[in-house]
């Protein structure tokens, strides 16, 4: 899976990602979640996750851009 990090370069990257480099792909595409607010923090983090579960179960691709596109409409 590649990350888009709306730069010149991509990051190859195995799933999952950890919280903090979860953390460091939203800042690299625009969105903040200070660790002072660990409730949104958790919450986007675990249904990340729990996206990746679902995607597993019915045997889609992991995207992360549209996760990314989903979170800056919220």
């Amino acid at each position: 899976m590649t990350l888009n990090f709306n730069t010149s370069t991509s990051m190859t990257r195995n799933y999952p990602l950890s919280r903090n480099e979860f953390l460091i792909a939203l800042e690299k595409n625009n969105i903040t979640l200070d660790e002072s607010r660990m409730h949104e923090v958790n919450y986007y983090f675990n249904l990340w996750g729990e996206t990746m579960h679902q995607n597993r179960k019915c045997g889609q691709y992991y995207d992360f851009d549209a996760y990314i596109t989903w979170m800056k409409k919220q």
